[in-house]
């Protein structure tokens, strides 16, 4: 050992004490989040049991005490999407061309349907999942089609990737199609029990650039749908009753809005995402369901370092509405009244997260990491 090295010791017990000082008052503040940064799925973490972030499998089942991985790799096989529905969470994977199923009183993934030619969007309620897939709308009980998934609507080449927004309540399929000109979308819906042939039911013509739909779940309720763009001919949340004749005109719940995106239904409320293009700006709004609201921020900006940046992906549980931030890597909540200071985060360091589940006490993220996997995460 050289004399600079000796010298140097004071000074590095000095550092590390300083060190170890900082980290006893970080993990002793309130309100602490969690970091996701090196939470890993791969051979990486098989590798590196001191890695400290729980590898898949290593979770209890239906234990929602600490994050995990709940599957990585070829089990969550690049999911695109996720939902809860039942017992159960479920997303398509586009690696496999599948549907697949969780169920988190034992963790066990699996195939709900093992064949379906590049699943994207999907929605779940009352017992039932649908998906859009290369070549068509489809639909399957979340306890199992061992005959094979139903088909509701068949899609041409390149079809599927004008639709845009994609939900369900248990009785109907709802979903937007957009076109390029950007003044003939479409909202449609087709019954699930009889399917819908070639001649869905046209809700909503003429519409400019439809995205995100949500609904009520049963036979009766709402029908809310978005407008992406900004400026008085675009940037709308829009309203129609289920029961409504056709040919009824929707109501303008909220205009003048700047690239909404995603939306969702709270029991009087309803919450929408919003992105500048440039991903400079983003944000989550809320306002009662009626017309003409006033529409108004559902958390302020007032932190930097973890901003609302791409918000995509709503899920709202009871009196919460969840989203995750694609470019701030983040998971948030918020009453779905509004935050009355910053929104509580979740989870932080994930990477591109691209939708949000909640079931239980659990709420369950698509992560971009690895190629893929699906994050669990206290609530």
């Amino acid at each position: 050992m050289s004399g600079g090295e000796v010298k140097g010791w004071p000074a590095i017990a000095a550092l590390r004490g300083a060190a170890l000082a900082l980290l006893a008052l970080l993990t002793g503040l309130a309100g602490c989040y969690i970091d996701l940064d090196g939470l890993s799925g791969g051979a990486e973490a098989e590798d590196s049991p001191d890695a400290g972030a729980p590898a898949p499998g290593s979770c209890a089942p239906a234990d929602c005490g600490g994050p995990c991985v709940v599957a990585a790799a070829e089990a969550a096989g690049a999911p695109a999407a996720i939902a809860a529905v039942g017992p159960y969470v479920v997303w398509t994977s586009r690696d496999g061309d599948r549907v697949r199923r969780l169920d988190p009183a034992t963790d066990t993934v699996e195939d709900l349907v093992s064949y379906t030619p590049g699943p994207g969007l999907l929605a779940a309620a009352e017992e039932l999942v649908a998906w859009v897939a290369e070549d068509g709308l489809w639909w399957c009980p979340v306890d199992g089609c061992a005959a094979g998934a139903t088909s509701l609507l068949a899609l041409g080449p390149g079809e599927a990737e004008a639709v845009r927004g994609l939900a369900t309540d248990g009785r109907h399929v709802y979903w937007t199609r957009d076109e390029p000109s950007g003044t003939a979308g479409e909202l449609l819906r087709c019954p699930v029990a009889e399917g819908c042939g070639a001649a869905p039911e046209l809700l909503a013509p003429a519409q400019s650039h439809p995205r995100g739909v949500a609904v009520t779940p049963g036979d009766a309720g709402d029908i809310v749908w978005i407008q992406h763009g900004t400026g008085a001919a675009f940037g709308k949340v829009l309203h129609l009753d289920k029961g409504a004749s056709a040919g009824v005109m929707p109501t303008q719940v909220a205009v003048l809005l700047d690239y909404p995106d995603q939306v969702a239904l709270g029991d009087a409320e309803v919450v929408w995402t919003w992105s500048d293009p440039a991903g400079t700006a983003g944000g989550v709004s809320r306002c009662d369901l009626a017309a003409s609201c006033a529409a108004e921020a559902l958390a302020p900006q007032t932190e930097p370092t973890r901003p609302l940046r791409e918000p995509a992906a709503l899920a709202i549980d009871g009196a919460d509405v969840y989203w995750v931030n694609r470019g701030g890597g983040t998971l948030m909540r918020c009453p779905t009244a509004g935050c009355p200071g910053y929104p509580e985060v979740l989870a932080e360091g994930l990477t591109s997260p691209a939708a949000v589940a909640v079931q239980g006490a659990c709420v369950y993220v698509v992560d971009g990491a690895d190629g893929g996997r699906v994050v669990r995460v206290p609530r």
